[in-house]
């Protein structure tokens, strides 16, 4: 064999070893995809009740953090089975199978749906605010890495340490754990005196024991690493709202650059305001999984599909300069 067959043959391992971490290469659309709003519409049926959010809203909130905080918003909690195979993520295998179904029948990916779900989830509860939205991520079936999930019962040093790990500051920490302000406990008693409400009582609640929350709560409540932050953040509804919108949105967006997804936060701002349409949801009675052109971009198998592709464009052209080398 020829030197240069050899050069070329560790090139090739090494373009099929860096292929293997590259997102599949998509075109960022320049408007928001209709079918997001008819998504909303149809969210809304099992979210509010009674004039605030359900127990599906809240795992939907909780399941954006799942797939996000081991690595990447990438909807592998459930095309790589994670919510299935993983105990931290046994109280949502519902609103997995959920979303699952969902995401064909709109033809959308898992990852996007993760987070519009939790926008639309929090956006439905009395008092929740309207955080933001960006579509086009891909699907993935590799799994995100394990133990990366905090426990409820860490302390706050640790639980500083691994957000601190992950790029998030003290205040982003404190804002995100905010959302237990709607959140239930494994037995279904609520964390908070008033469950239903999306409010920064929550932070008081804790402080002064009335409520119900994790043991992470409480730890963070009074640790000296986090209590100025916590008093910071739970001082009043704005500066919880100021607090948690930004990190929301900073946490949806892991393993993604913004400026490559497609800016669909008016759809929750819609929701949040109570202006959706009816008229807008359906136009062909049988098509709800028909989606607007471009979207399909997002999906899985289109995303595994174009993938192999364009392995298989790599693997003729490398072996075929091989070969004549040898």
């Amino acid at each position: 064999m020829h030197s240069s067959s050899i050069i070329l043959a560790a090139s090739f391992a090494a373009i099929c070893q860096g292929y293997s971490t590259l997102r599949p290469i998509q075109k960022r659309q320049s408007s928001c995809p209709s079918v997001w709003t008819e998504v909303a519409t149809d969210l809304q049926s099992s979210f509010v009740s009674d004039g605030t959010c359900t127990d599906a809203a809240r795992q939907a909130i909780r399941l954006s953090f799942h797939d996000c905080f081991p690595g990447s918003c990438d909807g592998s909690i459930i095309t790589a089975n994670e919510c299935t195979d993983r105990g931290e993520n046994s109280q949502m295998t519902e609103i997995c199978g959920t979303l699952g179904e969902k995401s064909t029948s709109f033809n959308v990916s898992n990852a996007d749906l993760i987070q519009f779900a939790a926008a639309i989830g929090i956006a439905s509860c009395d008092g929740g605010f309207t955080t933001s939205f960006y579509a086009g991520r891909t699907d993935t079936d590799t799994a995100n890495p394990t133990g990366q999930m905090p426990g409820a019962n860490i302390n706050a040093t640790a639980l500083v340490s691994l957000f601190t790990s992950k790029g998030f500051t003290k205040t982003e920490l404190v804002a995100l754990s905010g959302a237990h302000t709607i959140g239930k406990q494994l037995n279904g008693s609520a964390m908070d005196t008033s469950v239903g409400k999306f409010d920064s009582g929550f932070y008081k609640s804790v402080s002064d024991g009335s409520a119900n929350p994790i043991n992470a709560d409480k730890y963070m409540s009074n640790s000296s690493d986090t209590k100025t932050e916590w008093n910071s953040v739970g001082a009043s509804q704005t500066s919880f709202q100021d607090a948690f919108v930004p990190a929301m949105e900073k946490m949806s967006l892991m393993g993604w650059d913004k400026a490559d997804l497609t800016d669909c936060s008016d759809i929750i701002s819609g929701f949040a305001s109570g202006s959706l349409k009816q008229s807008s949801v359906v136009e062909s009675g049988s098509s709800q999984g028909s989606t607007s052109s471009g979207d399909d971009a997002t999906k899985t198998g289109s995303a595994t599909r174009n993938g192999d592709v364009a392995r298989g464009a790599i693997l003729a052209f490398v072996s075929a300069v091989i070969i004549s080398w040898i």
